[in-house]
């Protein structure tokens, strides 16, 4: 399971207490659903009411693992769209290689035609937010409000993470529980919220709440380490493209992020106009 500690540095601490008591008690079943997008099925389900947001998560991250602590806090005031990226868990992919940032980006945005709205809030998350960016700057129309958390501007302008943090993430053969290592500060905190998020997902795996998906294939996490590496590396328009990004964006980070690393989000902000 992958996930970076941005988001949990965020929302673990802040939630942990408030709300364990009732995450069993939830009697929510997801229906997932398909859409049909630029030439792949884009799995997905709804939950909760209110204005809709867009959950975007990162690599090789499915719709499953979010926590769920975040998850039934946000379904209480949105009625959220949780999705996998082409070729992540229920979501099907092209035969040619046709995974890059703004490809996604495009995705999500047909997946928000497809459900008939208008337009939607976004939350992206890590590779989610270099999506969310591309979103933003492809089909603004569709956009009303964004939160890029654990976000990265790219090419030559961004920060990037050390050789050995990409190589571990990127390579497909490195198990899983040692990537798992790039998620928590390694000190008893981390190592303590680290049992805590894997507990509320099995948890919620274990009562139905959550689809039992789970599974990325190596070809993905390659296609995708493409996308959010080299391509993303290369091109500095994503950058030039922030300032004349009109919607309103909020920039969150986590102190200790490894992966990617908080003075991106600075860069951003000073970047997107009255983010």
């Amino acid at each position: 399971m992958l996930n970076k500690r941005a988001l949990f540095t965020i929302l673990v601490l802040f939630f942990c207490t408030g709300l364990r008591s009732t995450l069993l008690a939830d009697d929510f079943k997801p229906e997932v659903k398909f859409a049909e997008v630029n030439g792949v099925k884009l799995a997905y389900y709804i939950r909760g009411e209110g204005e809709p947001l867009l959950l975007i998560n990162g690599f090789i991250s499915t719709m499953s693992l979010w926590d769920p602590i975040m998850v039934e806090a946000l379904a209480k005031t949105h009625q959220l769209i949780l999705f996998d990226n082409r070729g992540v868990g229920m979501s099907t992919d092209t035969e040619e290689n046709n995974t890059t940032i703004p490809q996604m980006a495009d995705d999500a945005a047909g997946l928000i035609k497809a459900l008939g709205l208008e337009k939607a809030n976004i939350l992206g998350w890590s590779m989610g937010a270099r999506i969310a960016q591309q979103l933003l700057i492809r089909h603004p129309d569709l956009i009303d409000k964004a939160v890029l958390c654990a976000a990265n501007p790219g090419g030559s302008h961004q920060d990037p993470a050390s050789k050995d943090v990409e190589g571990k993430l990127n390579n497909p053969d490195v198990p899983e529980i040692d990537k798992l290592g790039l998620v928590f500060t390694d000190d008893a905190a981390g190592k303590a919220a680290e049992q805590q998020v894997l507990a509320r997902l099995k948890a919620v795996v274990a009562a139905g709440t959550v689809p039992k998906d789970f599974t990325v294939s190596k070809e993905t996490t390659e296609r995708q380490d493409r996308a959010r590496t080299t391509l993303w590396t290369a091109d500095n328009s994503n950058f030039e493209d922030l300032k004349n990004i009109k919607v309103p964006v909020l920039l969150t980070d986590g102190r200790s992020d490894v992966v990617d690393i908080p003075k991106n989000s600075l860069i951003i902000a000073n970047q997107i106009p009255f983010s």
